[in-house]
């Protein structure tokens, strides 16, 4: 089923908490409710300026009073087994599907691959897109297919993982032009039966008994964001605002150097091997260049976790955060020489 609901409010639809109104919101279930969508000449005045999928909000930043467009939200919930071996089982997940509520299930059923992104805020049809990731994984590690409606050509697709270009936060989802878009309506995932605990990153090891407890596992993940992440129902976020920078060996000494000659000890700074190089942490340099706790406005850095930036007291504006970040990569670009870009997608 269709609904369309013009002058929607918008704060309701991102968990930075930030208000304005959008054209239109459109929630639909299935590829066919958006077949008839783009096909009924009826409907034709409320997409006439684009559409954009959103999930729940949780990583977005709306820059304008007015969204001049269509917001599109899958509201279908469905989870389905649609194949399954001695192994593994592979789920057919709706992309309006809550994550942390799929995360959930699956650890009631004992299905292992995704439990150390438990509580991450957000829709299935999102994390896909999004590519999400947290203590050592990422969405894709079980992403096996995605299931598509196709704007241009007015039908459905199937794109296997190898298709979707994943990479760190990425995916080819984000890069393509409106009147072209691929609209997520379900993801097929491929789940263990057998314990597969990731445990390396961090202090997550520390926390947990038993590696073969997938449950003990999520309340440990849970434990450690709730620990260091505001709850976006009582306090304004969009999760990490910033990217991990990725860097060369080169450029690594370089950073040292810059920040050494800024009196900053690199000594214990995170780094990380990666595909790509190493991979730094945005925290520590944001904490290192000194602000933490920092504000502008009404926005504010998390005092707990600097790569986050919140809405402070409920009525931060969309410039308050914007000013607040650009200052933030403008001193990480003095101090170290390392450009941050933003994790969040700003929407004009």
């Amino acid at each position: 089923m269709i609904t369309i609901k013009p002058d929607a409010s918008l704060l309701p639809l991102n968990t930075m908490r930030i208000d304005g109104t959008a054209n239109y919101l459109i929630e639909f279930e299935n590829a066919d409710d958006l077949h008839r969508l783009l096909t009924d000449s009826a409907c034709e005045y409320a997409v006439r300026n684009g559409l954009k999928p959103i999930g729940q909000g949780s990583n977005l930043l709306f820059t304008r009073p007015r969204y001049d467009g269509a917001l599109l939200k899958c509201t279908a919930g469905n989870m389905a087994i649609i194949a399954e071996d001695c192994d593994s089982v592979t789920l057919r997940v709706d992309a309006g599907v809550e994550l942390d509520r799929l995360i959930a299930r699956c650890c009631d059923d004992g299905l292992w691959g995704i439990e150390n992104l438990s509580l991450i805020p957000g829709t299935v049809g999102a994390a896909a897109v999004q590519n999400v990731g947290a203590y050592g994984v990422e969405f894709k590690d079980v992403v096996r297919a995605v299931n598509c409606y196709n704007i241009a050509e007015r039908k459905t697709c199937t794109l296997d993982v190898s298709e979707i270009a994943y990479g760190y936060r990425d995916s080819i989802f984000k890069h393509q032009p409106a009147k072209q878009q691929l609209i997520v309506t379900s993801v097929e995932i491929r789940l263990a039966k057998s314990p597969t605990p990731q445990l390396g990153y961090g202090h997550l090891s520390s926390l947990v008994a038993d590696s073969s407890d997938i449950k003990a596992i999520r309340q440990a993940v849970i434990s450690l964001r709730r620990s260091k992440l505001p709850d976006v129902d009582e306090t304004g976020s969009a999760g990490s605002f910033f990217k991990n920078p990725i860097v060369s060996d080169h450029r690594l000494e370089e950073i040292r150097s810059l920040a050494a000659a800024h009196h900053i000890d690199t000594s214990a700074m995170p780094v990380y091997d990666v595909a790509d190089g190493k991979k730094l942490s945005a925290a520590w340099l944001i904490d290192r260049a000194g602000w933490k706790n920092a504000k502008e406005g009404h926005a504010a850095v998390w005092g707990l976790q600097p790569l986050v930036l919140v809405n402070a007291d409920g009525k931060a504006s969309a410039a308050d955060i914007v000013r607040l970040a650009e200052l933030i990569v403008n001193d990480i670009e003095a101090k170290f020489g390392v450009t941050l870009s933003p994790e969040v997608e700003y929407i004009p």
